[in-house]
Order: structure tokens, then C-alpha cells, then sequence
């Protein structure tokens, strides 16, 4: 067969001749930005109800509420990245649970939203993050003398003109909180694989491990945290145990499968 003269090129869809159509390039990403994150204490129950078997909690019931400004140069090296800030640039906000499977641990994150349509396709693609679009907002240090004590941090989160979440954080001294937290390296996600023709969703569940972490210039000191989307209700927390803002870089590549299961869902009756 004889190929054709204009033959679409692209590592995802949109395909078209040129290659510049596709939402995202081939692994590995590359990111890097500034981080807010608060740690809260919720209930055993509801962090149960929200990790999928075979995954059991960590320790305590202990919810990361974070918010990302990032650059990701979407597989197409950092060069493009600073050559394209309309694409390259994004806000994150996840939800993450910490999690154990045979030994391993890390994150598993039920809820994450950002402002980016690439960021959005490649979490849900290949991955299987529940990402979702929303407006996110995150304060910025100070362009020269980075952060101080007395500074204050917030993050705003909504979705579809409806508040999701809010962060705030009283910069309070260098360092680390002191709170215990899996390391930013290893998350269990699953990618929901729907068949239009038979009704039936493959669940895939996976183990991405970051590489490469860096986290750096990190401040911490007491923070609030405001619940609003109906989602997070269950995890409104019985103890904000406090809050860090740092600078992070990391490489996200392969991941490895755990577990697939199939299930069948009733086909819908139209109208």
C-alpha cells in the first residue's frame, strides 16, 4: 500500500501532517515551579472510602491538599518549554492520600484539577489522574528576596464558577513541616478504560514513580484549609497539622501495572 503524500504525524490526537497538532509529546515530562501544600488529619472512613483495592492507607489518615504553578515541557524538551509559555505554563491542584501496596508506598490521588488542556489530556490518557478543568490561582514569593517570615501564601481553587478549595499559610520559618508525609516520588494511579461498544470500563491500576525529585527553599508555619466542592466534604479535616511552600522539579516517565479488573455497567435507554 502505498502511503500517503500528507501522512498525520503526532504522538496523540489531534493528529495532522505537520506533528504540531498533538495535545502532548512522548515521556519523559519534565517539570518544575513552586509548591503550596497542607497537611490535614481526616477521617479514617472517608480516606478508606476513597482508595481503591488493593490499596490500604498509610499510617494515619493523612490528606496533602497542594497547589501547583508549574512549566512542563510536555515530552518536547525544555527549550520548547521557554520557547512556548502559553503552552508550557499551568496551575495544579491535587488531592492525595496517602497509600501502601505490598510494601510500597505512596500517594493516591482521588481529585485534581488544572487550567491546562494538555495537562488535563496526558493525566487522563495515559495515567489515569481524575484530572478535571478548573481556575486556579497561587501566590507568587517575592521576585527578589523570595519568602519571609511574616509572609502569607494562598491557594484557590474552582470549578465551572463554583469555589472547590482554598489553602492559605502563615510563612512562618525555613525548613520543613515537621509532619509525617510519604516522599513526592511514588503514586498509584488508575486509568479508566471505557469500550463504547460493549458498555463494559477497564480499570488499570498503576504505580508511577517520579524521578529525579527536587524540592528546595521550602518554608513552613501554620495554615487553614476551606472544603467547599460536595466531593471533599467527607475529608473536612479534624486537624490542619500545618503547611510548606518550596520550589519542586521532577521527571515523570513509565509506570508500572498492579491490577486490571473489568466491570459491565447498564447500557442507557435513550429517548
Amino acid at each position: 500500500m502505498t502511503e500517503p503524500a500528507h501522512s498525520a504525524r503526532g504522538f496523540v490526537a489531534p493528529r495532522d501532517p505537520t506533528g504540531h497538532g498533538a495535545l502532548y509529546g512522548p515521556p519523559p515530562w519534565r517539570f518544575a515551579g513552586h509548591s503550596l501544600t497542607v497537611i490535614a488529619r481526616c477521617a479514617a472512613t472517608a480516606v478508606r472510602a476513597l482508595l481503591p483495592a488493593p490499596l490500604l492507607p498509610w499510617g494515619e489518615p493523612l490528606v496533602r491538599f497542594s497547589v501547583h504553578r508549574l512549566i512542563c515541557d510536555l515530552g518536547h524538551g525544555w527549550a520548547w518549554a521557554q520557547a512556548h509559555p502559553e503552552a508550557s505554563q499551568l496551575h495544579e491542584c491535587v488531592v492525595g492520600i496517602a497509600a501502601q501496596h505490598d510494601g510500597v508506598i505512596g500517594y493516591w490521588d482521588p481529585f485534581l484539577w488544572t487550567d491546562s488542556d494538555a495537562e488535563l489530556a496526558v493525566g487522563r490518557e495515559m495515567y489515569g489522574w481524575p484530572q478535571r478543568l478548573g481556575t486556579l490561582a497561587l501566590t507568587a514569593p517575592h521576585p527578589q528576596r523570595g519568602w519571609a517570615t511574616g509572609d502569607l501564601s494562598a491557594g484557590l481553587v474552582s470549578r465551572l464558577g463554583r469555589g472547590v478549595l482554598e489553602l492559605q499559610l502563615s510563612v512562618t520559618a525555613p525548613g520543613k513541616l515537621p509532619a509525617p508525609a510519604p516522599p513526592f516520588v511514588g503514586f498509584f494511579v488508575e486509568r479508566m478504560l471505557p469500550d463504547p461498544a460493549t458498555a463494559r470500563v477497564t480499570s488499570e491500576l498503576f504505580l508511577a514513580e517520579m524521578r529525579e525529585v527536587t524540592i528546595a527553599d521550602p518554608w513552613h508555619g501554620p495554615a487553614t484549609l476551606a472544603l467547599h466542592a460536595a466531593e471533599l466534604a467527607p475529608l473536612a479535616p479534624s486537624e490542619v497539622l500545618g503547611g510548606q511552600v518550596n520550589t519542586v522539579a521532577w521527571i515523570k516517565g513509565g509506570a508500572r501495572l498492579v491490577a486490571r479488573r473489568s466491570e459491565a455497567f447498564p447500557r442507557p435507554v435513550w429517548g
